[in-house]
């Protein structure tokens, strides 16, 4: 709320009833952001502040693409994050997100350490035919919902009765204090103001001090949340100036904060986190695909796209019992199809049942044939999913092994997804079964990396639909000149970061997940848990980190 966000001797109450009034909001956002990308912060922590020792600060900067991360340190235009990070501390070369690479699912499984399909936010926008429930985070009233949403503990839930504290991300269940700045950012969006969002991320420092010295700890962990590259991306695509400036104001922020940690004497105590939940891919001029005017108009379903997420169940289930098929098609570079079972939408649909619909159009109908579509993967029983692109197949399968689920590709009777044309990779698939970190370390060069295991996890979770697609290059499901969601690898690999005590400066991990996050600092922090609760692993007890787990440098 804005009263978090801006000191005055005034009370919330009085603050409230100004935030409504856009004029006061405005004033307010100008004189919180200024002029500029902002200058070093002033602000002091008081003596008798307790400092965890260890302690974590993490940079969520959305959209970041790891590519232009090492490309900005290799030719120094990203001198902050060269000097923090890829010098003086680790960086994986290449860290997988979520699948579908979309913002919501990808924080989800950083700060729970579990794939979508554990915690249940597939996406930005998925439909619960449960609950005949659509929902949509976009939606200012509704961004927040995922903390009644998520299904797994948080990291914050697992180190209480340890202070947190977050700036802007949505993903705050647990902390012990959040500062919103959602009034105030909303007026910046408003006018295109998007990197002044990521200034006052910063700028709201001030008031976890503030908080700070009046409580007399620091927090054990501190979020920063950046939006602007995400959002700059989307509206003026990743190769534009634009893009190019706020992925530089990234890194002038970063520098704030880590010289403001070092002013303070905290940075020789702190694991600094930099993370990115996607990257983004250019979509090309008409090259938006619309899904539901096939399904509704071409196929003849009863088919919506209707977002129904704030009446009484009741009032929701009567509106979609009218449908027979839901288009999620607000996913960017992903889209995915809920269809009603004959015994209605609290039963799930029987593979047959899917089948008999998708195949039924014609074949310039059929969802795999649509210009733009690259991938449509639906299963055809619990351990088999089909894969289709264009006239051919593949499938992926499953078995119990020893250590857990194992996965198959079966390139029979082609190879969708590329993977054989790489000997060494044909060799491996050609061998049958492999764990799920097996995939991930063989396919991570791949234009579709560690994408087996993933996609079978998400097809098994209720939220996100019986039949997924994903777009082609160039290609989106929503109009827009940038965007992620889909499989690629520009749009999948993920920035992951990470210096503090005892981290060998100069360490390339060579992969990792987005899973891996919340294990790794648990670790990091000396922080005892169930390895078995997690999907995710920690670089540290894999033995990919010499850190001295929970010292602080000398």
């Amino acid at each position: 709320m804005l009263r978090q966000c801006i000191p005055s001797a005034a009370s919330g109450r009085t603050l409230a009833r100004r935030a409504s009034c856009p004029v006061f909001v405005l004033g307010a956002a100008l004189w919180l952001t200024g002029c500029g990308p902002g200058g070093p912060l002033r602000c002091h922590l008081n003596p008798d502040v307790q400092r965890p020792s260890p302690g974590v600060v993490i940079f969520l900067a959305d959209g970041l693409p790891p590519g232009l991360v090492e490309q900005g340190c290799a030719e120094g235009w990203l001198p902050n994050i060269q000097k923090r990070f890829f010098e003086g501390g680790a960086h994986v070369r290449r860290a997988a997100s979520t699948v579908p690479s979309i913002t919501y699912a990808a924080v989800a499984s950083m700060f729970t350490g579990v794939l979508p399909e554990q915690h249940q936010v597939v996406g930005n926008r998925w439909f619960d035919p449960e609950q005949a429930l659509f929902r949509n985070y976009v939606k200012i009233a509704y961004y927040d919902a995922i903390n009644a949403d998520c299904t797994r503990p948080t990291i914050y839930e697992r180190l209480q009765p340890a202070a947190c504290a977050n700036i802007q991300t949505a993903l705050r269940r647990g902390v012990t204090y959040n500062i919103a700045n959602w009034a105030v950012s909303g007026m910046l969006w408003f006018f295109w103001d998007f990197t002044a969002v990521d200034k006052l991320s910063v700028s709201s420092t001030g008031e976890v001090v503030g908080w700070a010295n009046s409580q007399r700890h620091w927090p054990t962990i501190l979020t920063y949340y950046f939006p602007a590259l995400d959002t700059v991306g989307h509206r003026f695509g990743p190769g534009s100036p634009r893009y190019d400036r706020a992925i530089r104001h990234v890194d002038y922020q970063i520098g704030r904060v880590c010289d403001w940690l070092e002013h303070e004497g905290l940075l020789k105590t702190t694991y600094i986190v930099l993370l990115s939940d996607h990257g983004m891919i250019a979509v090309q001029p008409g090259g938006h695909v619309d899904t539901l005017t096939l399904v509704r108009d071409t196929w003849g379903r009863k088919a919506t796209d209707h977002v129904e997420q704030g009446d009484p169940r009741w009032l929701r289930q009567a509106y979609y019992d009218d449908f027979d098929t839901i288009v999620n098609d607000l996913d960017g570079r992903c889209t995915s199809l809920h269809i009603r079972s004959c015994a209605g939408w609290q039963v799930r649909p029987t593979p047959a049942e899917v089948q008999t619909v998708i195949e039924a159009p014609p074949p310039k109908a059929q969802l795999w044939n649509i210009p733009g579509v690259e991938l449509a993967a639906y299963l055809v029983a619990d351990d088999d999913l089909l894969l289709r692109s264009g006239p051919r197949q593949a499938r992926i399968r499953t078995r119990a092994g020893p250590n857990g689920t194992e996965y198959a590709y079966v390139p029979v009777p082609d190879d969708v997804l590329g993977y054989v044309g790489d000997p060494d990779l044909a060799r491996f698939v050609s061998a049958g079964y492999h764990d799920s970190r097996a995939w991930l370390h063989a396919t991570a060069d791949q234009r579709l990396p560690d994408l087996v295991p993933p996609l079978m996890s998400l097809l098994h979770a209720r939220r996100a639909g019986q039949v997924v697609l994903f777009a082609q290059p160039g290609y989106s499901f929503g109009a827009e000149r940038g965007g992620h969601g889909g499989i690629d690898r520009d749009e999948r690999l993920m920035t992951f970061a990470l210096a503090g005590p005892g981290i060998t400066p100069g360490t390339v991990i060579d992969t990792a997940r987005a899973v891996d996050v919340t294990p790794t600092l648990l670790d990091l922090l000396g922080v005892v848990h169930d390895t078995g609760e997690f999907e995710g692993v920690s670089l540290v007890d894999a033995g990919l980190l010499s850190a001295e787990v929970g010292r602080p440098a000398e």
